[in-house]
């Protein structure tokens, strides 16, 4: 026992002796840089004040010398790399959109600045598609391959989905809850069987939410039941109802109080200008994952859809004249303008963010006619005995659509003559949802009564929607467009 204290405290004064000694050698070191300083200071204050500054000056100017030399290195990469790739690719976007709107006036000859006059928002916008097209032709790769296997997975996803959650919920009924609940006593229920494993935390969750709930429900619920009864339980029906405008302030409260976080959280390069950002829709984000096409291609997708129609337009004007020119009259070219369509009754979506509910109708309405307007101009190629001023008018039409849409003047697409004489149109996009809807249910009933499996059935139905999909409205539907169409908004 002694030997044991003894060599005790021999270690400890090893320890202690060694810590001395390490006080003492790093006290002698400070003395001698102290000692140094106050020599290097009495030497400098022998020496002329400009040699002074400059000896002292010395150690600073090689940092910034050699920072400088660092940025200008990084500076010249960074020019020769990724300002040249920039360059590069903007000027490659310039040519498209050039050729492309060259393209589309070749048809027209010498009346393409009369008939399809150059427009910078058209220009723009046909340059920002060239400009996002690869890119958004790679998430729209990745998007549609991914919705494809979500869509003939449908029904295993929902019976794992379904399965899991009934699964999850019954352990959590068996999981270890020990806390105290709001209004109730600490628990500390282990059940045979319990999911009392420190590596299974989501049972833990639905436990500690279900145990809330329960205790929330106990003592809320007397409460509550009394406002069905106020005058037989008044006390009670006053307490429900005045928890009841707590909890509505408390909501109001907290929404104004996320509001200024967020307005702390900006970034701190907005106050030095004026800087402007679009409203977006709720669930924009979920909205933009779901979408096929990228935002940036698919604002200006439309005005590129309205150039390829002036195209077609230019085109079939071309042709007539050769037709008139060699006397024949059997060759009667025609175009059609249901692309334009599309584009105009979705313009008022696809140009903004978001739309408020009460001004929707009239978006509706004024693409409605517009719509009409062209189905008109349509029309008056089967009935005119001359089609040059039915071109004419046709491309007039669709360059004055073009324009303002680029401009985002969605309520003024064509102006009031122009839709003086022209019908509404009507919406006929019901049909294809109740096909859509006959084929997919019919498939379903037909492959249960056919004895398929859950698993066979489930990619069965999602290879059916696709085809069917595919077939009635082609690449023009996005999965978010679903909602409109169920609205009755013809779109396409």
């Amino acid at each position: 026992m002694l030997e044991t204290l003894w060599a005790a405290l021999l270690d400890a004064g090893r320890i202690v002796l060694a810590l001395v000694l390490l006080v003492v050698v790093l006290t002698l070191v400070l003395i001698a840089l102290v000692l140094a300083w106050n020599a290097a200071g009495k030497a400098l204050q022998r020496i002329a004040p400009e040699t002074r500054q400059r000896i002292r000056a010395l150690p600073r100017t090689r940092v910034r010398n050699l920072t400088n030399r660092l940025r200008d290195r990084a500076l010249r990469m960074h020019s020769r790399t990724v300002v040249l790739a920039v360059r590069r690719y903007a000027q490659w976007s310039a040519r498209g959109a050039t050729r492309h709107l060259s393209w589309a006036r070749e048809g027209f000859g010498q009346d393409a600045p009369r008939l399809f006059p150059p427009s910078h928002a058209v220009r723009s916008a046909i340059f920002g598609w060239y400009a996002s097209m690869p890119l958004a032709g790679i998430a729209y790769a990745v998007k549609a391959c991914v919705l494809l296997l979500i869509t003939v997975n449908t029904g295993t996803i929902v019976t794992t989905l379904a399965t899991g959650t009934a699964h999850l919920w019954d352990k959590s009924g068996k999981a270890d809850v020990s806390w105290r609940a709001p209004g109730g006593s600490p628990t500390h229920h282990v059940a045979e069987g319990a999911g009392s494993d420190p590596l299974a935390p989501l049972p833990a969750l639905m436990a500690a939410l279900r145990s809330a709930g329960g205790a929330v429900a106990g003592k809320a619920g007397p409460y509550l039941s009394a406002l069905t009864d106020p005058l037989g339980r008044p006390l009670e029906a006053i307490t429900a109802a005045a928890a009841l405008v707590l909890a509505a302030m408390v909501l109001l409260a907290s929404r104004v109080v996320w509001v200024a976080l967020r307005e702390i959280s900006k970034p701190a390069y907005r106050g030095l200008g004026p800087v402007h950002s679009d409203p977006s829709p709720r669930f924009a984000r979920i909205g933009s994952l779901l979408s096929l096409r990228v935002e940036t291609n698919r604002e200006n997708r439309p005005v590129v859809v309205l150039v390829n129609c002036l195209a077609r337009v230019g085109a079939a004007q071309a042709h007539h004249r050769w037709s008139v020119g060699h006397r024949n009259p059997h060759s009667a070219p025609r175009v059609q303008l249901a692309d334009a369509e599309g584009v105009v009754w979705s313009a008022w979506r696809t140009r903004h963010t978001a739309i408020r509910g009460v001004l929707r109708a009239r978006h509706k309405e004024h693409a409605a006619q517009v719509v009409g307007a062209l189905r008109m101009l349509e029309t008056r190629q089967d009935g005119a005995a001359d089609r040059t001023q039915v071109f004419d008018d046709m491309a007039r039409t669709l360059s004055k659509i073009a324009e303002r849409y680029a401009q985002g003047r969605t309520l003024a697409l064509l102006d009031p003559e122009d839709l003086a004489d022209a019908p509404s149109a009507v919406n006929r996009e019901w049909v294809r949802l109740v096909i859509l809807g006959t084929v997919v249910i019919g498939s379903a009933v037909g492959a249960s009564a056919l004895g398929v499996s859950d698993a066979a059935m489930a990619q069965v139905v999602g290879i059916v929607s696709v085809v069917m999909v595919g077939l009635l409205y082609g690449a023009r539907l996005a999965p978010t467009d679903l909602l409109d169409v169920v609205r009755g908004q013809s779109r396409k």
